[in-house]
């Protein structure tokens, strides 16, 4: 974990989905090969894959999609509502979820997966989140502050309560942005940053955000 912060000042953990408590890849990387097949794309699924964690528009700029990107974005959406049943939750997420909850910790989810298919997946853990932010065309989407913010005002939470778990350069950014501590997990899809942050190698790791008399009051 390495970074050495104040840990246990944490009220509000915000999470990224994808990459964090989710491993969709194989569900991109299908939903993917309908887009090529549908509209004709040599964009290979690695060209793609490496440009995640920001809104889907900003996607299709990056990747020169941007005339099409609508109708893209609608078929990838629907083919990736086809492949739900090949998502899976990392190890430990729905435990370690319950019981920062069951320690008072407020959860969210501050993702650039849009809002449907993020309430289908966040309906099959055992937990409340206290907010769920995801592209809504009115705020900006990560590396942007805006939905990091907007979380922490919802929640009457301040910065340095605050602490944001992602896996990729635009989710560190985001957190650099907003000012508040970023853990970055290792075991999501990209590298850790180079600047301070607490590096993650399990979920469970997050325990450690609880005072040891809050975890007996919780069990």
């Amino acid at each position: 974990m390495a970074y050495k912060g104040d840990w246990h000042a944490k009220r509000l953990v915000l999470f990224d989905l994808d990459g964090v408590l989710l491993d969709s890849r194989e569900n991109m990387r299908r939903s993917w090969q309908r887009v090529r097949e549908q509209f004709g794309t040599d964009v290979s699924f690695d060209r793609y894959f490496n440009e995640i964690g920001r809104p889907f528009p900003a996607i299709m700029e990056r990747l020169r999609l941007s005339e099409r990107a609508a109708e893209i974005e609608a078929a990838f959406r629907m083919a990736s509502m086809d492949n739900l049943d090949v998502l899976r939750f990392y190890p430990g997420v729905p435990e370690t979820l319950r019981k920062l909850q069951d320690a008072r910790l407020k959860l969210g989810i501050v993702t650039s997966k849009d809002l449907l298919r993020t309430n289908a997946i966040l309906a099959m853990l055992p937990v409340t989140f206290a907010c769920v932010h995801a592209p809504d065309g009115k705020m900006r989407g990560k590396p942007a502050p805006d939905h990091l913010l907007m979380a922490m005002a919802l929640t009457g939470v301040d910065p340095a309560e605050a602490l944001y778990v992602g896996d990729m350069a635009a989710d560190y950014e985001a957190a650099q942005r907003a000012q508040i501590d970023y853990a970055h997990a290792n075991w999501g899809y990209g590298a850790p940053p180079a600047g301070e942050c607490w590096k993650l190698s399990a979920i469970g790791e997050l325990l450690e955000l609880i005072p040891a008399q809050k975890i007996g009051e919780a069990s």
